[in-house]
């Protein structure tokens, strides 16, 4: 009898413990917010988070490639834009420079002033990014990888967007058609300066069509890293959501969790406590 009653009192001990750290972890999981502490609290499920957590890190990187990508895009169209302000301002003086009567004084302030925008050209060709890269390098671009399956190039190639437009005279580089409207302006013989001046201007105007493909094309690249970004945050989005239901707490079904397993050891602590007030003479009685 009194053997029975030890193994009966051990084994409400026991339970009791269990119930005392299902109460403890309940707390713990509701103050950190996390139901998984260790991978043997859901073996199938901290599998699952770890793959997640390998998936956002790869995102982070992916987001920080698209960011720089962006960047880059932006500094590009910047200089197409300025390059297309270039050819502008070239058709503006070699128009100017053609007329009769215009003066030598005139023709030498515009044949310095094209040669300015000749620098200014040269200058955007073999620009920078601020991290020291050419913004439109000799070989391929580098293609960025914004996911794992897409890698996306930021810009083009310098040949490009500064060679390959059709003039009178074939295939010539941008900075070819500003030397071509310097050389008419420069011209003495009024005739001459004229009809060299029409051939100029013809190809300037080819050189503003092609610049101007060269941003159109530059927007779409543009474009392709704004799809790539949203498409990223959609899935950042739902990796988190994902992680979060495996993961995090439900406070709700955690606390009724809490609420029941501490009356019920409410209420076994004190009936234990009752039953071990009686005494031997209490059980021979």
């Amino acid at each position: 009898m009194i053997t029975a009653t030890r193994y009966r009192a051990l084994a409400e001990i026991n339970r009791q413990s269990t119930l005392s750290a299902d109460v403890a972890r309940a707390q713990s999981d509701i103050s950190t917010g996390k139901r998984i502490e260790k991978p043997s609290d859901d073996p199938i499920a901290s599998a699952r988070i770890a793959q997640l957590r390998r998936a956002q890190a790869d995102a982070e990187v992916w987001a920080r490639n698209i960011q720089t990508a962006k960047s880059i895009a932006a500094q590009v169209d910047t200089a197409l834009g300025d390059m297309g302000g270039i050819f502008n301002r070239v058709k503006e003086l070699t128009l100017a420079g053609r007329t009769e009567s215009v003066s030598d004084a005139d023709r030498s302030a515009i044949v310095l002033e094209l040669n300015q925008l000749r620098d200014s050209l040269t200058n955007l060709s073999t620009s920078t990014t601020p991290t020291g890269q050419a913004l439109f390098p000799t070989d391929a671009p580098l293609r960025i990888s914004t996911s794992a399956t897409q890698r996306l190039p930021a810009t083009a190639q310098r040949s490009d967007v500064f060679d390959g437009v059709a003039t009178s005279q074939g295939s010539q580089s941008l900075d070819w058609i500003i030397g071509q409207a310097i050389s008419a302006i420069s011209n003495n013989d009024v005739n001459a300066r004229r009809t060299a001046a029409a051939t100029a201007l013809d190809d300037i105007d080819k050189a503003v069509v092609h610049v101007t493909n060269q941003r159109a094309a530059q927007g779409l690249r543009a474009g392709q890293l704004d799809d790539a970004a949203d498409a990223l945050v959609e899935a950042t989005t739902q990796l988190s959501e994902e992680r979060s239901s495996l993961e995090d707490t439900d406070v709700a079904a955690t606390v009724m969790r809490l609420n029941a397993k501490t009356l019920a050891l409410q209420a076994a602590q004190a009936a234990f406590a009752k039953v071990n007030r009686n005494t031997l003479f209490d059980f021979l009685s």
